[in-house]
């Protein structure tokens, strides 16, 4: 029959969380490689705190969000999320060890510079303008599921260097390393409570995008991938 409508004829559009076995796969083997603990890891990890503890110190933004943009740190904790989808005890091992690591090392990393360089953590404008609360949670839940969409789908993987800004991670826990060299004890838990806010947030963001992507039936492949580089290593 003529269509006397064309304007209004259907067109093939794809939804925003339709994505296919294969783009859950790619995702699921890049998330374990970017947060395998080796040496890049490590030195890309110790580089990236240098630089936000010299912006701290220098009271530099553009050295603090250098040092966002550089620091693996949103990989663990998306590794986190993905554990509590697929819910499973080696994936969830895996997880739970990178991320403490990954936290111990660059609060450990922060102390030992607090401890060679003198600084007075009062004397730091920046410290001043970091919180946790119901604004910050709000903020680190958008970015989580934010960098969760745009990790899997990788026409909007261009954003992740924006999203990276945005997740507040490595500061505050450079702050803690800090704060625990001046035995600012003050400091110290305003700064951790922020770091776990924010890990939070971004653990409930990227949660619920990874069950709208259903990446839970990729559990063989996620289960697959970190039992080969238990044997790797």
């Amino acid at each position: 029959m003529f269509n006397l409508f064309p304007i209004f004829k259907k067109k093939n559009t794809s939804n925003t969380f339709d994505v296919s076995s294969n783009e859950r796969k790619i995702f699921c083997r890049e998330l374990i490689n970017s947060s395998s603990l080796n040496t890049s890891f490590y030195v890309l990890l110790i580089v990236s705190v240098f630089i936000v503890l010299a912006g701290l110190l220098k009271n530099s933004m553009p050295l603090l969000i250098g040092g966002m943009l550089v620091a693996p740190m949103l990989s663990p904790v998306l590794g986190l999320s993905l554990a509590l989808i697929i819910m499973n005890y080696k994936v969830s091992v895996r997880a739970l060890k990178v991320f403490l690591l990954t936290t111990l090392l660059a609060l450990s990393v922060s102390m030992f510079f607090g401890l060679i360089f003198p600084f007075r953590t009062n004397e730091m404008e920046l410290i001043k303008q970091m919180g946790a609360g119901g604004f910050e949670l709000f903020i680190a839940i958008l970015a989580g599921a934010a960098a969760s969409l745009s990790w899997v789908k990788k026409n909007l993987s261009t954003s992740l260097a924006g999203i990276a800004i945005a997740v507040t991670l490595l500061p505050p826990l450079a702050v803690a390393g800090l704060a625990l060299a001046a035995l600012d004890y003050t400091i110290f838990i305003s700064a951790i409570w922020t770091y776990f806010i924010n890990v939070l947030g971004i653990i409930i963001g990227s949660f619920i995008i990874f069950m709208a992507l259903k990446v839970k039936k990729e559990e063989k492949q996620v289960v697959s991938g970190v039992s080969q580089e238990n044997k790797e290593k």
